[in-house]
């Protein structure tokens, strides 16, 4: 299974509200993105591991997620190796892990629909400046349209090694066969674009009209705990950074 695809489960989190899992991952986000210290990025590290594990989630998919981005994280290690000292560079790699795995866990519990309509409630608020239905519908089509061609390009790489497209071969014949498979892929995202447009259109898809929901999230007293708790954690550690 892709490691950016939902994880069926009936785990504390995959019951909780969207809203309420959009809010961790925004929490977990700004910490991971304003905490400079190898250690505070270690324990951010254990508190993401603390949400698979309720969540029920495989530990072998937060694995297949950092494999999907490892020439993204190798290529920021070296750079931050070469400009700075190595407990920076490796304070920014596990930086982008937990980003990168705070993204994943949020696809594993949280399905598409129910992502969508807890943006669109979670956005309500600027309804008057932001077209909140349309941002939260594109986010929604984004997230599922990724895993999709992740699959096809892995079905094309395959597809180009029986035709006997060797990728570990010398750089000249390997961006060829890169360009080989780049054009194939996307042909066929836009042809699966195309299928989306045309279902939306068969199904009376107007943008900005009004529109009804099948899944209509319910925010409960867990819901309201479990924010209270992200909350005060985003506090306390900045509280803690800025007296010391």
């Amino acid at each position: 299974m892709n490691s950016l695809n939902y994880f069926p489960a009936d785990s504390y989190w995959h019951l909780r509200d969207p809203r309420l899992k959009l809010l961790v991952v925004i929490g977990g986000t700004t910490l991971a993105l304003t905490e400079n210290r190898l250690g505070g990025q270690l324990f951010l590290l254990i508190v993401v591991g603390g949400l698979y594990l309720s969540a029920q989630l495989p530990w072998k998919r937060g694995w297949r997620t950092l494999l999907t981005f490892r020439w993204l994280l190798l290529i920021t290690l070296l750079l931050n190796l070469w400009t700075g000292p190595p407990v920076t560079a490796f304070a920014y790699l596990l930086r982008l892990s937990n980003i990168l795995l705070l993204s994943s866990w949020l696809l594993g519990v949280t399905e598409t629909l129910t992502f969508i309509a807890g943006l669109e409630l979670l956005l309500h608020p600027f309804r008057r400046v932001l077209p909140v239905g349309e941002i939260a519908m594109v986010l929604g089509l984004a997230l599922s349209f990724f895993p999709l061609l992740l699959e096809e390009a892995g079905e094309i790489m395959l597809a180009q090694r029986a035709r006997g497209v060797n990728l570990q071969a010398k750089w000249s014949k390997k961006i060829r066969g890169l360009l080989a498979m780049v054009i194939p892929l996307f042909i066929a995202a836009l042809r699966r674009a195309l299928a989306i447009a045309q279902a939306m259109e068969a199904r009376g898809y107007v943008p900005g009209a009004p529109r009804g929901a099948l899944y209509t999230p319910q925010w409960q007293k867990k819901d309201t705990l479990n924010a209270v708790l992200t909350l005060l954690l985003v506090l306390v550690w900045w509280g803690e950074k800025f007296v010391h």
